[in-house]
């Protein structure tokens, strides 16, 4: 057998694709890859090319150390700017995932590992079902705090994953000529995803999904949005009950097992500390550290709802609060301009990016979801990932 040569940008290439396709199934292994990608890059002693609006991204990372510093705790701050490392996939991206970079090198291995992440969360499931019947337990309310996770350590990182790889699904199925049998194979990727959404109960993926649909119809074929309530209507009537009464949760909670009061609370407390704090906020994590301190004086006198405070639970109500308006604002413009790009040359990677986008921007209403790495790392990829998208569309 022919040996294969790889050249230096190649293999910073493969490293790269490696990083993301990795965060599917193990944080370290990817965050090694890209390391590795980043030393590679580095020795090939070439300009970096950047997403559009680069400056934008640049001023949000220098108000985040800004932040860090002015808040007088940046040992606290540490966490969110460890994380400022992950930010070197906007460069590399831009620079290494193009030029005749093969997208299969991405797609197939990201729902290969993402439909193994869902199928392992059914043997989950099932794990916890004859858990809580051998335990007498109402299964709802044994479920609902100790939820399926996949490969990842929390219900809330394996939803955004789930969303991120039911879109690729979707888009490669939609915008790419595939044959009748990779077809059927697609078309049985989004069932076995969406089933893993639906069972993992996170009411905010459920509103990322849906809202990742949506971009994915609107850009296929605007007509069939209308088809979006009848949908609904059917996986309501169809879902056993314990889905069904999640979806009820969501007017209707079962007291503080359901996070509405809760949610209620961050958001309060988030608007206070923005008014406080409007230019620099409190600093990265800060929002955590000082939640009683903004809490109303009604609120002190009674104890607080369960859940966990320490953050927003609110991806633009805890960037405002620990990073300032301006930084937030920076944020929004330079995401908003490569949106902006996408949609304007558009390709099927570029509406796997756009649906992704939308998920991931509806769920942080009620969830910090870039606060995880795993979901911030395929956030960040994206702008790479659509950098292929230009090419190959």
């Amino acid at each position: 057998m022919k040996a294969v040569s790889l050249s230096l940008r190649e293999l910073a290439a493969t490293a790269l694709a490696c990083s993301i396709v990795l965060v599917f199934c193990s944080i370290a292994a990817s965050q090694i890859c890209l390391g590795l990608a980043l030393v590679l890059f580095l020795s090939l002693r070439e300009r970096p090319e950047w997403p559009e609006g680069m400056g934008w991204a640049a001023a949000f990372l220098v108000l985040t150390l800004v932040a860090a510093l002015v808040s007088g705790e940046p040992r606290t701050a540490l966490p969110q700017i460890k994380k400022l490392y992950l930010w070197t996939l906007l460069p590399l991206g831009a620079s290494l995932l193009c030029g005749g970079f093969s997208r299969a090198a991405l797609v197939w291995p990201m729902l290969f590992l993402s439909v193994c992440s869902a199928v392992w969360s059914f043997f989950e499931y099932y794990a916890k079902w004859q858990a809580a019947a051998a335990a007498h337990q109402d299964f709802y309310l044994a479920y609902v705090a100790s939820r399926t996770t996949g490969f990842m350590s929390h219900w809330m990182t394996f939803g955004a994953h789930m969303m991120i790889a039911f879109s690729l699904a979707g888009a490669v199925l939609l915008f790419t000529r595939q044959s009748v049998a990779r077809r059927v194979g697609l078309s049985l990727l989004l069932a076995v995803f969406g089933v893993a959404i639906l069972l993992g109960q996170t009411r905010s993926i459920w509103l990322g999904v849906g809202c990742s649909v949506a971009v994915l119809l609107a850009c296929w074929r605007p007509w069939t949005l209308a088809g979006l309530p009848v949908l609904a209507v059917l996986i309501y009537v169809l879902s056993p009950m314990p889905i069904r009464s999640r979806m009820e949760s969501i007017v209707r909670p079962h007291g503080e097992l359901d996070s509405n009061a809760h949610r209620e609370v961050t958001r309060e407390v988030g608007w206070r500390m923005i008014a406080a704090h409007p230019l620099l906020g409190l600093g990265p994590e800060g929002p955590g550290k000082h939640f009683r301190e903004y809490l109303s004086e009604k609120r002190k006198a009674k104890p607080l709802p369960d859940g966990y405070y320490g953050h927003l639970h609110n991806l633009y109500l805890q960037y405002g609060a620990e990073r300032g308006i301006p930084a937030l604002v920076c944020f929004l413009i330079f995401v908003g301009i490569n949106v902006r790009s996408w949609i304007l040359h558009a390709s099927p990677l570029r509406y796997f990016a756009l649906a992704s986008m939308a998920g991931i921007a509806a769920s942080g209403l009620f969830e910090h979801n870039l606060g995880d790495s795993e979901v911030l790392t395929l956030f960040l990829a994206l702008f790479g990932i659509a950098a292929v998208g230009k090419e190959q569309g």
